[in-house]
């Protein structure tokens, strides 16, 4: 009779620290926190999307520790395939698709600008897919074709306003020249060019000319 009543007293206490393991272990969920090795941009041009980038971790942390510890569904390696477990899988992958396509976005940002580039570039980039190197590229075709098609007017002529002028003038004073930014082909623009033409090996008549032009863009 007492092996029996040990036995059911083993039994009892059994139950018991099993009950309590799984009311302890319904509140301590396995390590439930999002990690990531990427590098993010967190001066990304937007700062809503870095808000919200955080926003979806932290929807995305609550949601696996809801269903730890409501449901014993553990969503990132669930152990059943009932209905229940199902739509808990599904919805976790949602939150974590969203949470995987804010980090890319700014994971792709913090990568352009350790090779240099800043938020407009970026931002040019994401409107038009086109690096800066090639945005520049287009605008020097660009400047170049004007140059072409209006030779006279833009090399000879003093007083004259346009954009390619301004553009040059641009350079220039990217280059430490100081003149007005105003468009306009006057005296001071044409003694920064007739400077510069001599410092480069070039033909100091500081006229605006295909070399000139060529060396400006360099």
């Amino acid at each position: 009779m007492k092996p029996i009543i040990i036995f059911l007293l083993l039994c009892i206490l059994g139950f018991v620290s099993y009950d309590f393991y799984k009311d302890w272990d319904r509140f301590h969920a396995p390590e439930y926190h999002y990690q990531t090795e990427v590098v993010i941009d967190k001066d990304y041009h937007d700062s809503s999307v870095v808000i919200d980038y955080h926003a979806a971790i932290q929807d995305l942390n609550s949601y696996v520790k809801l269903q730890w510890t409501a449901n014993d569904i553990d969503v990132r390696l669930p152990e059943e395939d009932d209905l229940e477990t199902t739509l808990a899988v599904e919805k976790y992958a949602q939150k974590l698709a969203r949470v995987s396509y804010l980090e890319q976005k700014l994971a792709q940002s913090a990568r352009y600008k350790s090779k240099g580039w800043n938020n407009q570039q970026i931002i040019d980039f994401e409107n038009n897919h086109s690096s800066p190197e090639k945005i520049k590229t287009i605008g020097q075709k660009s400047l170049m074709k004007q140059l072409y098609n209006n030779h006279w007017e833009n090399s000879q002529r003093i007083g004259v306003k346009n954009v390619l002028i301004f553009e040059i003038q641009k350079v220039l004073i990217s280059k430490g020249y100081s003149i007005e930014l105003d468009g306009v082909f006057a005296k001071a623009t044409m003694e920064a060019l007739a400077n510069f033409e001599s410092k480069n090996n070039l033909f100091p008549d500081g006229k605006i000319d295909v070399l000139t032009f060529e060396a400006l863009l360099k």
